[in-house]
Order: structure tokens, then sequence, then C-alpha cells
């Protein structure tokens, strides 16, 4: 196979294709609504919001309830429900995290499709993700135990790992260290992770990893410590609210950003899977419309192929975006296309 620069770009659908029990965004809100701390909360802060309680859970989804909780604390002199607003978006954000930790945790992969994270690992592509969860370092954690896969540990093909995961001023949580890892491919997760730690949008100069999937390759104090340290942190994830364009502008999130921009500067086709581009996601449009390259077109896999190819249109030059039915392309029809354009 020669070597190629094709990116993927893949969203929710690409979780929820592979399995199903990832929430939709109507799930995850329904998970979060019933838990019995954040609704005390919400109805404190009811009576100058009147969204919550008062709307159909249908209509309303949990990255409405942060972008509305973000937006409008700035406009409320008293400080009290300033905190508390602040406060309702820590515990939301936490509880998502918990949510698809717990589901990223009992991921059961069959062989074939280990086979084709496999070849996808090897193939050397850009992997663009939105998503929050560990399907692809539990892949690369699966392939590891079994010898498949050459690498140190389950997060070395993730950027943000790699630039950020361990910078800290303890010694002992610089002792992992990293593969050279330019053989494989390399994940961005452009949207953090449900994994990952901040102390908070303005001090986000270091990030602070769950390390649970390293328990066989770093010692006992070291798991012990990451535990301590991300449970009196916030997870580390930008959703469509306000504050998304701080966090990703924040030391931990921007080298993701800015290595996704020059892996997508240097692609010969862009692949897009289950990722709707929703013109909500202003961020992840520039991307697009400033990174890929002029003639450079988009493949398109979704379930509503067409009104992706409308924004992919609007965001590109090339007049050749292609669109297939995602319920016709599986993971397996996926990888292959993958290999057709990496091998051309």
């Amino acid at each position: 196979m020669t070597e190629s620069n094709v990116s993927l770009l893949v969203g929710a659908g690409f979780s929820k294709e592979l399995f199903p029990q990832f929430p939709t965004m109507q799930e995850l809100t329904a998970a979060v609504q019933e838990d019995s701390d954040i609704q005390s909360l919400l109805k404190r802060i009811d009576i100058p919001l009147s969204l919550f309680g008062r709307t159909s859970p249908n209509k309303v989804n949990i990255e409405e309830w942060i972008k509305i909780l973000e937006e409008s604390g700035a406009y409320f002199k008293d400080p009290l429900i300033h905190e508390r607003r602040k406060y309702v978006v820590k515990l939301m954000m936490r509880r998502i995290s918990e949510n698809i930790r717990d589901l990223s945790s009992k991921i059961v992969f069959t062989e074939e499709q280990l086979d084709l994270f496999e070849i996808l690992f090897k193939s050397k592509v850009n992997i663009f993700t939105t998503n929050y969860d560990l399907i692809f370092e539990r892949a690369i954690h699966e392939l590891m135990s079994r010898e498949r896969i050459d690498i140190r540990t389950p997060y070395d093909l993730n950027v943000g790992r790699i630039e950020l995961a361990y910078k800290r001023k303890r010694e002992t949580y610089l002792g992992a260290g990293y593969t050279d890892s330019v053989s494989f491919s390399r994940i961005h997760k452009l949207h953090g992770s449900c994994d990952w730690f901040s102390p908070g949008i303005d001090e986000s100069e270091e990030i602070f990893v769950d390390i649970s999937l390293m328990e066989n390759y770093l010692d006992s104090d070291l798991r012990s410590l990451s535990r301590e340290i991300c449970d009196s942190m916030t997870p580390l994830f930008a959703g469509p609210n306000s504050v998304k364009s701080s966090q990703i502008n924040s030391k931990a999130l921007k080298p993701v950003w800015t290595s996704a921009y020059s892996a997508l500067r240097g692609t010969s086709k862009l692949l897009i899977y289950g990722s709707s581009l929703h013109e909500s996601d202003s961020t992840l449009n520039a991307l697009i419309m400033e990174g890929l390259p002029a003639s450079v077109g988009a493949h398109i896999f979704d379930r509503n192929p067409e009104s992706v190819k409308l924004r992919v249109d609007r965001l590109t030059t090339d007049p050749n975006n292609q669109i297939q039915p995602v319920d016709k392309v599986s993971f397996n029809n996926l990888v292959q296309i993958v290999d057709l354009y990496q091998s051309r």
C-alpha cells in the first residue's frame, strides 16, 4: 500500500452504528434529566429560566441546557444564581462523562470489528472525531493485548494524549512515555474526551487523564493518582455553547486542532461518516472550509446524506462531493473504501 493522506471524520453516527447502546442526544438528555442532584438544582434556578421543567424533553437536549446556562449566566447580577448555573453545567458535564465512560467500559468487540480496526489503525489515515467515547482507545487496547499492534500504551495514536496527557509538574506522572507512532493512523479528538479532565476553562494549561485503560502499563500508585486528580476536576470536552471557542483555543485543546488543521491541509480525500456537520458547530465547519485544500472533495456516509452534502458543498470548492446512505455502508465497507482511497 502506498502512503496517501486520506482523512476520515466520524461523528455520533459512527459510534451508534457500531454499538447501538451509545445514546442519541435525546437518550442522553433523559439519563441526565433523571439525576436527582441535577433535578434539585434546576428547580432552584427555574424561576428566571422558564425552559426547565416546562418544555417537552423531546424538544430540549442537554446541549441546549448547557448553552442557555452558560450564555445567560453572565447577564444576571445575582452571584448566587450565577454560581449555581456554573455548578449545574459542571455537574451535567460530569454525568455525561460518567455515562459515556460506563458505556465505553462495556464494549465487546467482535473478531470482525477488531480485524477492521487493525486495518484502519495501520492504514495511516488521519482520523478526526467529535465523539467523547473511548471506542478507538478500547479497540487499540484490545489489539495490544493480542499483540497485533506494536505500541507502548493504548493512547499512543491519540494526538491529545501525546501532546498533553502527561504534561504535569509531578515527575511521577511523566513516567509513562510514548511510542513513535508515525507508522499508524493518528486520532484527533476535536471535542475532547469523556476521560479527559481539566482544572477549568481558564486554567486548562494542564490536562489530567483517567488512565484506567493503562492498568497493565503503569503501577498502582500512578493509577490512584490519576483517579484522585480526575475526581476533583471538570471533564474536558467542548459542547456547543458560548464557551466552546474558548475551550478549543485553550492550551489543552488547541494543539489537537492545530494538528488536525495541518493534517487536513495535506489530505487528498475527506471521508465523512456519521457526522452531520450541523451549522451550529461553526468551529468544525470552519476547520473543513479553511483546512481542506481546493479541489479536494468529500465522500459522505450518513442517514441523511443529502442534507450533509448541502453543507459540505458550501464548505468545499470541489463539485464532485459524493454521498451514500449510511445504512448501506457497514464498518467493513467503510474500511474497504478507506483502503481503496489510500492505495490510489
